[in-house]
């Protein structure tokens, strides 16, 4: 038996272009049914207006003009309008996955669009035909078809940016630090309307005998609800009329006026929500909300800093997020004010809020940048300043690769050799003559170790070219050491002996059994690494040796 999942299968199936075209339409429209008919019914109204009613709710939840009785309202609430953009991202988020051709992708926008498109169309055609028997008025058809394709476009966006931002980005040649600066630009705007919800919360608890007030001129239970349900609806202009105040700009409500330097108190529709605004004279404390813009743009500006080392693409990335934040929360401004019937205009002064928005972000969060890249630790600090220290090598320590090298070139490597007879040496030679291949007198050879005696210290033996490496001393004592005139080349410490696996049935080259020629001729054929490593030996004994 086939158990049919619960998700909405991949895009490109029938069932799922058609859940995205008109699920979130069809969930909208029987909630607006469901609300205009109860409405109409608590305020015992012809239900021969219900279409109309139904008509009018969808234009008003996609941000349509709604006119009624000559009088037009375009301050319209926010509420449902922000709900059902997170439907459709929700739906077209479901519907996809990544990996999926861009094909594919323009299938589920076109499907997003067309079905409210549609239930537009016939919205537009029932307000049209109930224009002659109620008192309705039809909204500019072109203006309503633009706020739907909008409002729907923007929900698709939202929910496909996660999987293909970066594809498309490839796609249009947008470069990838602009990743960041979308980021950054919608935690500025979150964190304004986050300060607003919180400014509208404090004043309505504030103001609470006012609200009080408001929601009993309800005149009965309905009625209270109704006011109540009204407000909740309205809060999200609210909050951006509050989070446009704390930038500087001006805020009204028809002849009601407010900013954080001046206030004008008037009359204002019976509406709860209304309660935040001020009655008379705007109180000083109030000038504590400047705190909220430069906040965020420290908080802007400390992550930009973070990312790059250099100042230029700082602030081109500050200059930017700056740019789109003014102009994001200018737009969602726009859209939550308008007119008010016969009241007046709503909303806060785009001007001020664009320009105000940009300053902030754009002037404080350079500063912050240019502290935090000058006295502070960020994340590219360290990593160049770990890069600049790798290719410089620690401070304060000589390496050999830093000074002359002092093995004398004139003589080819292995062309000295042990002699026949003479004794194994364990310690490192050196001595203050150069390097010569000449063979010097038998008596030297024959000489047995017991009889020869160190060369005496001497400040004039020690080379004045002192190029030792103290992080090159291991854990071998240096009393061992002695330098002497005669360059030998020796087999290095067992410490610093290449491993090398002796042959079945033979003994280490050290041993007391093997003859001394064979070592000879054994030392002869010696790589020109062990004698590097005998210079280097020799090198060390004049700092080291006694």
């Amino acid at each position: 038996m086939n158990i049919r999942p619960a998700r909405l299968r991949p895009m490109g199936d029938a069932r799922s272009l058609f859940a995205v075209a008109f699920g979130p339409s069809m969930v909208t429209l029987v909630v607006v049914a469901v609300v205009g008919t109860l409405v109409m019914v608590t305020q015992q109204s012809d239900l021969a207006a219900a279409f109309a009613t139904v008509a009018e709710l969808w234009l008003a939840v996609h941000q349509v003009p709604v006119t009624v009785s000559d009088i037009t309202v375009s301050v319209l609430p926010l509420m449902p309008t922000v709900l059902l953009l997170a439907g459709v991202a929700r739906v077209c988020r479901t519907a996809t996955r990544p990996g999926r051709p861009l094909s594919e992708l323009r299938t589920v926008l076109l499907c997003a669009i067309a079905g409210p498109v549609l239930f537009t169309a016939i919205a537009l055609a029932v307000v049209n035909d109930a224009t002659g028997t109620f008192t309705v008025g039809t909204p500019p058809p072109l203006a309503a078809f633009l706020y739907t394709v909008g409002v729907h476009l923007l929900g698709a966006l939202i929910g496909l940016a996660p999987a293909y931002w970066r594809e498309i980005g490839d796609l249009l040649r947008i470069p990838r630090w602009m990743d960041d600066v979308v980021v950054d630009t919608a935690r500025a705007l979150a964190a304004f309307a986050v300060a607003g919800a919180a400014i509208v919360v404090v004043r309505l608890a504030v103001q609470w005998h006012t609200v009080a007030a408001l929601v009993e001129t309800g005149n009965g239970g309905v009625g209270m609800f109704c006011l109540t349900v009204l407000s909740m609806l309205y809060l999200p202009n609210v909050m951006l009329g509050a989070a446009g105040i704390t930038v500087g700009a001006g805020a009204q409500v028809g002849p009601v006026a407010a900013s954080l330097f001046s206030a004008a108190p008037g009359q204002v529709p019976a509406v709860p929500i209304l309660a935040v605004l001020p009655g008379g004279e705007a109180p000083h404390y109030l000038l504590v909300l400047l705190l909220v813009p430069a906040a965020v743009a420290v908080s802007v500006g400390r992550r930009c800093a973070a990312r790059e080392y250099e100042v230029w693409p700082v602030l081109r990335a500050l200059v930017l997020t700056a740019l789109l934040t003014a102009a994001g929360l200018a737009a969602i401004t726009w859209v939550a004010g308008g007119e008010l019937g016969g009241i007046g205009h709503a909303g806060v002064d785009l001007p001020q809020l664009f320009g105000f928005t940009f300053a902030w972000i754009a002037l404080v969060g350079a500063l912050t940048a240019l502290a935090v890249q000058q006295f502070g630790d960020t994340r590219a600090v360290r990593a160049t300043r770990r890069s600049e220290e790798a290719v410089a090598g620690p401070a304060g320590y000589a390496t050999y690769s830093d000074e002359a090298e002092p093995v004398d070139d004139e003589v080819p490597v292995g062309s000295v050799a042990h002699r026949e007879g003479a004794p194994e040496e364990t310690g490192v030679a050196g001595g203050g003559g150069e390097l010569d291949g000449a063979a010097e007198p038998d008596d030297h050879a024959a000489e047995p170790e017991s009889a020869r005696e160190p060369a005496p210290e001497s400040d004039a033996d020690e080379s004045d070219d002192d190029t030792g490496d103290f992080d090159a001393v291991s854990d071998e004592p240096t009393e061992d050491l002695r330098p002497t005139r005669v360059p030998v080349v020796v087999d290095p410490p067992r410490a610093e002996r290449p491993e090398r696996r002796p042959e079945r049935g033979t003994r280490p080259a050290l041993s007391a059994g093997r003859p001394a020629g064979r070592r000879a001729s054994s030392a002869a054929g010696r790589s020109g690494r062990d004698q590097v490593v005998s210079d280097v030996e020799e090198l060390d004994s004049y700092t080291f040796g006694e």
